[in-house]
């Protein structure tokens, strides 16, 4: 009888030994698991933040111009002249409504002063060469695919205290489709129509941006 007694508490001290050893190694299995998944996360955490910070880096590196933003001049300028702009269209008053569209832009930046050429760090002289209508300029093949209007010209920035050309577009070319307006309008000297203006408008945000843009 004793003996029966002490094999029945051995064989319950072997299965709670195995139970617990069951229960140990379950637990370590769910820690590693556990470990695992928090390594990955933690990766995943790195990955992320160094793909951030190098798109930061890439972005500000090249000026990109972030829409309602308050982007610095190159070269560690804080000032900049628009030289009078000049108008080699058949359209007299394109370069008044640029000047004023261009000039509003960067009014609305803080970081930015505008002064006269003879005290500012940077001075920004822009050309218009060409407008292109329906009537005048524009290709047959132009026509057809729906554009309305074109507008080229030239520009360039550059640094009062050097000398030095901070860069140089020898062409900048805007347009607008048939979908994005009415059919152009004849404009008078001083009057500019609808689509005319938002040709102008356009011109206007790309010199912006690329005033900001150094690379």
């Amino acid at each position: 009888m004793y003996l029966i007694k002490l094999q029945i508490f051995l064989n319950f001290s072997k299965t709670r030994s195995y139970q617990s050893r069951f229960l140990q190694v379950g637990n370590l299995q769910i820690f590693l698991n556990r470990y695992s998944a928090f390594k990955e996360n933690k990766i995943v955490l790195i990955f992320n933040y160094i793909l951030a910070v190098a798109f930061c880096i890439l972005f500000s590196s090249c000026g990109y111009v972030i829409e309602g933003s308050n982007p610095v001049l190159p070269n560690d300028a804080k000032s900049l002249s628009v030289l009078p702009i000049q108008n080699r269209t058949f359209k007299a008053g394109l370069e008044t409504d640029l000047s004023e569209q261009l000039k509003g832009l960067l009014q609305s930046n803080s970081s930015v002063k505008l002064l006269p050429a003879g005290q500012a760090d940077l001075k920004l002289s822009v050309t218009l060469l060409n407008l292109e209508l329906p009537s005048s300029g524009l290709s047959k093949d132009q026509i057809s695919t729906g554009t309305q209007a074109v507008l080229k010209g030239k520009a360039f920035l550059e640094d009062r205290r050097t000398g030095n050309t901070v860069w140089e577009e020898k062409m900048i070319q805007v347009k607008i489709a048939e979908s994005e307006g009415n059919q152009i309008e004849n404009i008078s000297n001083l009057t500019l129509s609808g689509n005319i203006r938002e040709l102008i408008n356009r011109f206007a945000q790309n010199l912006y941006d690329r005033i900001f843009t150094n690379f």
